[in-house]
């Protein structure tokens, strides 16, 4: 069954009323019409049956059945806060795969090293475009919340925020890092975890020593070299092998 996150004031008593880009996809992509079954979240958790009743050009109108609670989503919730990578289209595969696998939110942030900048104008169409990524992938996952995207602030501040998590991991390339399952069995049972992630070459000396100060804990994803993209997806798969539900 098709499903789409809408906003809470989209719902309207026994009705919701799905924006034009939702009408377009239903329209031409599904060829939907009066009758058919979907699905509506609005992000808390629940999930609506709901039945067609009206589709036009620009928007699309379904009759709600009764919610249900989903159990879709991961017991500890991850965030991953990655740096900016040389191309968008790496930081859209994180945001993507990282949805489907079971990130709650992500943080896009400039280091050192990043070639990426966002301001101004660009910054806004990004995360417009980011913003779609995440609705798409999290609604064909069948995840039961739309993970949030922050893409302001700098490294100081996602350092700062680490305190505010039970556990803030920084996946290193330095020698004589532990390993993911030595730093878990020291932190059995965190119900928040920071992921930070650094470019395609990787954090500044600096950096990883600021990281430390904060309490993150440098971890190693193994005797392999991965890509600044799939590291998260790697890292986040092995959090929640580690917490399942």
């Amino acid at each position: 069954m098709t499903r789409f996150f809408v906003r809470p004031d989209q719902i309207v008593h026994d009705f919701v009323l799905l924006d034009a880009a939702d009408a377009h996809h239903l329209r031409t992509v599904l060829h939907a019409q009066a009758g058919d079954r979907l699905a509506v979240l609005d992000g808390s958790g629940r999930e609506w049956p709901a039945t067609l009743t009206e589709l036009g050009k620009t928007k699309a109108v379904a009759q709600l059945g009764e919610p249900v609670v989903l159990g879709t989503e991961p017991a500890v919730k991850v965030t991953v806060a990655q740096a900016l990578p040389k191309m968008a289209e790496k930081l859209e595969q994180v945001l993507q795969r990282g949805t489907e696998i079971g990130t709650t939110a992500f943080w896009a942030f400039e280091s050192e090293r990043s070639l990426t900048h966002l301001t101004g104008d660009r910054q806004d169409k990004r995360k417009i475009r980011w913003e779609a990524i995440l609705k798409t992938a999290a609604e064909q996952a069948h995840r039961a919340i739309l993970p949030a995207l922050q893409i302001s602030g700098t490294y100081a501040d996602v350092l700062r925020e680490a305190k505010t998590f039970d556990l803030a991991l920084l996946a290193d390339m330095g020698g004589d890092i532990p390993l993911l399952q030595t730093v878990l069995a020291e932190h059995p049972k965190p119900t928040s975890i920071l992921v930070l992630i650094g470019p395609e070459s990787g954090l500044t000396p600096k950096e990883v020593l600021a990281a430390k100060k904060a309490g993150v804990h440098s971890i190693s994803l193994g005797p392999r070299t991965l890509r600044t993209e799939t590291a998260a997806m790697v890292l986040v798969a092995q959090l929640l092998y580690a917490f399942p539900n």
